[in-house]
């Protein structure tokens, strides 16, 4: 087949001339070479292909064997009419009239005819232009050796891919991760480049086939270069070389970014360059980490070596110095296979090389427990001797330590006990004051009551003295005897004492009752127990300091009984209120009434009791002691500063809780949790 008058170019600057305005040309300018190569341009560029059918088949096909062009226009002219197909990576592949990658045209020219044909082409890439014409049979059988071809080196990466993620999978070796990436994207870019992407992964997407060329790339730098950090071990030797790479990886996101923007040949540029900085960089670290004697290193140089030679065959091909054809059409593809097996031998090796690593430690290893074991050896005979010389130590400190702790305990139930009769002591002054008052009420009554009770003796005595004979004068005399003692008044009199008596007999005995309440004996023992009862009994023995200064307030809840030890509760219950009555009587100058505030409700689990005070509150600083042992904010000889604390202990140990409100200047409310059944 003869292309008469070959091949001419026109460079559209503008991207405005419409084929009308081509076809009426006559500056283009003939192409001398005979792949066409128009470098990277963001012009369009116009192909005016003059083509003569020296063969006896009119209908034929003309493939422009270069799938990664953006857009092609291809205009003809038959019988009068103008034709015209349109595709490129924007358009989806679904559109094209042939399925296969390259561009593949219909064209009817009669036997010793010529006819002219136009392409219009628009890329961000490097843009090579082999084109073929033939007829069917000869085209679509170039088309089936290509694929053929691509399927054994794609066969290869499939193959070393899944190899090595068994592998990675196998030793969790970063190593093979990352060279398991760098395979897809080589991969990848090679099915991309001759087309193969656009096909089968994303036919539909015009965005993808167009921004591929820039990605793809970028990617196989990145992973080349992380592969290669790893693989090398760079930062272990060179901590200088090590920072090259992110150099690298920092050109390839700017390409990245250029692409993505609409930047096409800046990126295009730019990741021609770095390409060639990251082989050679890589390249020579290889070589420098080789010579310090890391054999993987020497692995990895000549497989980068051998891929390198196959990109420089395809470059150079691109550049017009070398000739275009299968050799270097598929050299990079057939030194990215080499270097994909290559490096697949160099991680075995490293295998091996990690294997020996292994075992020599693990000999190591073996030889130092031996020497440890004799060493273990010899020091366990010197460490049973002290060991049974301490064991006599120990067991004295031990029997030492079990006095001691006794002793403890002894001094903190002593030390409880202590401060629950300094409670009671601080009390008894009241008390006595309290049960004082009846008593000298009972005794004052008694005298007035024998007086009384002598007059009605000496009464009913005349009344007995009374005889028949002198009836009348007794009688008479008895009246007076009467109306001198005024009999009417004395049983009034009797009356009133004996209900002062009553009184004061049922008053002392309401304050002892109260302090047997209190000071039960039996705190030891788990009972259920009313806890308004506590609450009352404790309140009648601070009755005395509470009444005409304090207003009592109590909101008491029909609650359960509770599963609980009397009488320590009861000691809580003074401590509390002790603090709240020394709190509201420290509040001087203070115009309102003291106030003490009793509640107590219930749920299904738990009792709440809440004592509320209107006294002088605690500071944050006081609040965060309250509970410590030995600390009290009153005079000395006035607390002993362990009431709070043990508070705390009796209700931790009812698995109860203590919530403490209080502000300086308003006031305290101690609220108190105590669950209905007891739990070990």
């Amino acid at each position: 087949m003869k292309i008469d008058k070959g091949i001419m170019y026109f460079q559209d600057e503008t991207n405005l001339l419409t084929i009308n305005d081509i076809v009426s040309r006559k500056d283009f300018i003939a192409v001398n070479q005979k792949v066409p190569n128009l470098g990277v341009t963001s012009s369009a560029q116009w192909l005016k292909i003059t083509i003569k059918n020296t063969t006896d088949v009119p209908k034929l096909l003309l493939k422009v064997d270069f799938p990664i062009i953006d857009e092609i226009e291809f205009y003809s002219f038959e019988d009068g009419k103008m034709r015209i197909e349109k595709m490129g990576e924007y358009k989806d592949f679904s559109e094209r009239r042939y399925n296969d990658p390259n561009y593949i045209y219909d064209i009817t020219i009669k036997n010793n005819q010529t006819q002219t044909y136009y392409l219009k082409i628009k890329s961000g890439e490097q843009i090579m232009l082999p084109i073929t014409i033939g007829t069917p049979q000869k085209i679509f059988e170039s088309i089936s050796t290509k694929d053929a071809i691509f399927g054994i080196y794609f066969g290869i990466i499939i193959v070393m891919f899944l190899y090595n993620l068994f592998l990675y999978f196998t030793v969790q070796d970063k190593s093979y991760l990352f060279y398991v990436i760098y395979i897809m994207c080589v991969g990848l870019t090679q099915t991309f480049l001759h087309g193969y992407t656009f096909k089968y992964l994303w036919p539909n997407s015009s965005w993808l086939a167009i921004h591929t060329m820039y990605l793809l790339p970028s990617f196989v730098g990145i992973a080349i270069a992380e592969f290669a950090k790893v693989f090398l071990q760079v930062k272990e030797h060179s901590k200088i070389l090590y920072k090259g790479f992110y150099i690298i990886n920092f050109i390839y996101i700017i390409c990245i970014i250029l692409a993505v923007t609409g930047n096409y040949n800046q990126s295009q540029q730019v990741i021609h360059i770095n390409a060639m900085l990251v082989s050679l960089y890589t390249l020579f670290v290889g070589f420098i980490i080789a010579r310090k004697g890391y054999r993987p290193a020497i692995f990895f140089s000549i497989a980068w070596f051998t891929f390198l030679i196959g990109v420089c065959l395809f470059i150079l091909k691109d550049l017009g110095v070398l000739p275009y054809n299968n050799f270097t059409v598929y050299a990079m593809p057939a030194g990215s296979a080499i270097e994909v097996v290559l490096l697949s031998l160099a991680l075995a090796d490293r295998i091996n090389i990690l294997k020996k690593e292994k075992e020599e430690s693990q000999a190591q290893a073996l030889r130092a427990l031996k020497e440890n074991e004799l060493i273990i050896t010899n020091q366990n005979i010197v460490l049973e001797r002290n060991v049974k010389k301490r064991t006599k130590q120990l067991q004295k400190t031990n029997n030492d330590l079990s006095s001691a702790l006794l002793e403890l305990k002894q001094a903190q139930s002593q030390l409880v006990n202590s401060e629950k009769m300094a409670s009671l002591g601080q009390l008894t002054a009241g008390i006595a004051h309290e049960i004082n008052n009846p008593i000298n009420f009972v005794v004052s009554n008694v005298k007035p009551l024998k007086r009384d009770i002598e007059d009605i003796y000496e009464l009913v005595n005349k009344y007995e003295t009374i005889e028949v004979q002198n009836i009348e004068s007794k009688i008479s005399e008895i009246n007076t005897f009467r109306n001198e003692i005024d009999y009417n008044y004395l049983k009034e009199e009797i009356g009133y004492l004996l209900k002062g008596i009553e009184d004061g007999a049922g008053r002392t005995a309401d304050i002892v009752k109260g302090l047997r309440v209190f000071s039960r004996l039996d705190e030891t023992d788990l009972k259920r127990t009313n806890i308004t009862e506590g609450l009352n009994s404790t309140l009648t023995l601070l009755n005395p300091e509470i009444s005409g200064s304090i207003e009592l307030v109590k909101n008491f809840g029909n609650i359960p009984e509770i599963e609980c030890f009397p009488g320590k509760l009861n000691q809580v219950f003074m401590n509390i209120f002790n603090n709240a009555i020394y709190a509201i009587k420290a509040k001087k100058d203070s115009q309102e009434k003291g106030q003490l505030t009793i509640s107590t409700s219930a749920d299904n689990l738990n009792v709440y009791i809440s004592i509320k005070d209107n006294g002088i509150g605690m500071t944050d600083a006081v609040k965060a002691k309250i509970f410590e042992p030995f600390f009290t904010t009153k005079a000395v000889g006035k607390g002993t500063g362990l009431g709070m604390s043990i508070t705390f202990s009796i209700i931790r140990d009812h698995n109860g809780s203590i919530e403490l409100n209080t502000e300086a200047g308003v006031g305290t409310e101690f609220i108190i949790v105590l669950p209905i059944t007891y739990k070990n």
